[in-house]
């Protein structure tokens, strides 16, 4: 259940003459290389230059700006991971550590970014009529093109109303000509607009083993998959700004949007297009399919059937294009090894290692706790510096390529793998049901299973979970976090779950607390977690507004709660 992959640089080759940068009118700002330039009232003419088109939307997700590395910075700092150093005044420092600012340089790419993508997006649904149709192969192609720029859409909004809040919904190709003060949209239109996006599109895509679905293209599954992330964070806590007062809450009918994520994750799951890795012996050595799953990442190899959604970061050069992985996220790597440098600016701690079971085999795949010297050698970090161990997924001593750059990488971004879908589908179903049935202690049990090293679909007595494990719906639901924790780990999500619980600052003050305990006490170590003397409830669960925006909307924009353009 694994394809060697064929890759395929998305570097743009199409640049719309008249996609401008939504609420900046000025051409100054354009931060990528125009490649070519069409006039889009006659571009669209057939299904190869509608694909075209897309690929540029595709695009927008393999900035560094994006997926490519300031992901791995917004999903810092919680309870299992952090910026290394305890300093401020450098740009991931800061972030990760909510000594935030509105003149953020990383905060004003990204938002320019996603509304680029968001342009281009609405350029191709505009234009997409002017496309000639040869055939129903051709049509079932256009149909799928088309399906895949509405799931792109929703990505890009559905990223920017996690980050910001209430945002813009711009749903038309900007002109050169057009007003670009446009105020907040109320996140409750934008995620409306969100799950339409993906529910028009699934119809029409393509499970990832049907003839003509492309590797590294929105399948049928990814958009399912995404649908039911868009319906649980509908319905889940967020930011909320009252009067210039920062307020969490969530909707009265949350639960309308568990259920609505309960049918759509049964369909997904029930489909049967999509597994968990199993794992297999490797020279005499076990390796379950938790470590598989990363080993392939490193290895650039393909597997569709767990990694349900994923961008490409391939190059041939390794020049000015790629990811990050394993060299911002994981282990620090000398310059002078075999295996390239990785300066390692993202890291964990004991406490989080301590989360794990004995034998439950992710521990030593999710957190390295060595570094490699200039010959090669690992080599062990102590507990008590604990807070320089690493992400481990992605150590770049598991990478197959050839070393191209010391800092980018062709190891992709994975948004969504199916162990996320099934840890989904038992968080609903215990809130459904007030506690755990059946089905919820089954999904828990199959991504438990695999953890350590069991066939996940055999029931197994050693490692499987009852119901009387569990006092109730609380109490499964706290384990549940704390799963999601173990097997999702630094993939972009734990900040955005805290957030969407409602947990962010009880995370953060109880890390700061096992800082202060441990690293601050007799143990011969000092190391201050900032983040808990950073953190403002009320505030730091969304970022500022950049404050280059606010500006020149003229105050269309209005920050949010906490924040003044004043701030440097």
């Amino acid at each position: 259940m694994k394809t060697k992959n064929i890759k395929n640089s998305l570097c743009p080759t199409l640049c719309i003459a008249l996609s401008v940068l939504v609420f900046t009118a000025c051409s100054d700002l354009l931060t990528e290389e125009t490649y070519g330039k069409h006039n889009s009232d006659t571009y669209f003419e057939n299904t190869e230059k509608l694909e075209m088109a897309l690929n540029g939307v595709y695009a927008i997700f393999n900035r560094q700006d994006l997926y490519g590395q300031y992901w791995m910075v917004y999903d810092c700092d919680t309870d299992i991971s952090h910026i290394n150093g305890s300093g401020t005044g450098h740009v991931a420092r800061d972030l990760g550590h909510y000594n935030t600012y509105t003149e953020h340089s990383w905060l004003q790419e990204s938002w320019i970014s996603y509304y680029e993508g968001i342009d281009r997006a609405n350029t191709i649904l505009e234009k997409k009529e002017d496309v000639q149709i040869e055939d129903e192969a051709d049509q079932k192609l256009f149909d799928r093109l088309v399906a895949q720029t509405k799931v792109l859409r929703a990505m890009c909004f559905f990223d920017l109303t996690l980050l910001w809040g209430d945002v813009p919904m711009k749903l038309t190709p900007s002109k050169a000509s057009e007003d670009f003060m446009q105020p907040q949209t109320p996140r409750d239109e934008v995620y409306a607009q969100i799950i339409t996006d993906l529910e028009e599109a699934i119809p029409d895509l393509s499970w990832h083993d049907e003839a003509g679905q492309q590797y590294e293209r929105i399948s049928k599954g990814a958009a399912m998959g995404l649908l039911a992330r868009a319906y649980l964070y509908r319905g889940g806590y967020s930011l909320h700004n009252n009067n210039g007062v920062g307020t969490m809450k969530r909707p009265d009918n949350y639960q309308e949007y568990y259920r609505k994520a309960q049918s759509v994750l049964n369909e997904l799951i029930n489909s049967g297009k999509h597994s968990l890795l199993e794992g297999e012996t490797v020279d005499g050595e076990f390796r379950s399919g938790y470590e598989k799953t990363f080993r392939n990442m490193c290895e650039t190899i393909y597997n569709p059937y767990e990694n349900i959604c994923e961008f490409s970061f391939f190059t041939p050069t390794g020049q000015n294009y790629g990811s990050f992985m394993g060299t911002y996220n994981g282990p620090e790597i000398s310059d002078q090894s075999i295996y390239g440098r990785a300066n390692s600016f993202i890291k964990t701690h004991c406490f989080f290692y301590d989360m794990f079971e004995d034998a439950d085999l992710r521990k030593e795949v999710a957190i390295a706790t060595f570094s490699i010297n200039a010959s090669s050698e690992i080599v062990e970090i102590e507990r008590l510096k604990s807070q320089n161990w690493a992400p481990g997924k992605w150590r770049r001593n598991w990478h197959t390529n050839t070393v191209k750059n010391n800092n980018l990488t062709d190891v992709n971004w994975v948004v969504l793998r199916y162990a996320d879908v099934l840890l989904m589908s038992a968080e609903v179903e215990n809130e459904l049901n007030d506690g755990p049935n059946d089905t919820a202690i089954e999904r828990t049990n199959q991504v438990r299973r695999r953890a350590f090293g069991k066939p996940y679909l055999t029931k197994n007595t050693e490692v499987d979970l009852k119901q009387s494990d569990f006092s109730g719906k609380e109490d499964f639901f706290t384990f549940l976090t704390e799963e999601r924790a173990r097997e999702l780990c630094f993939e972009g999500l734990r900040r955005q779950d805290l957030i969407r619980w409602n947990l962010l600052e009880k995370a953060i003050r109880n890390t700061h607390e096992q800082f202060l305990d441990y690293f601050n006490a007799a143990n011969g170590n000092s190391y201050i977690f900032r983040a808990g003397e950073f953190f403002t409830p009320g505030k730091h669960e969304l970022y500022p507004i950049p404050a280059r925006e606010v500006r020149e909307t003229k105050g269309a924009l209005i920050q949010n709660p906490g924040y003044t353009n004043a701030e440097e």
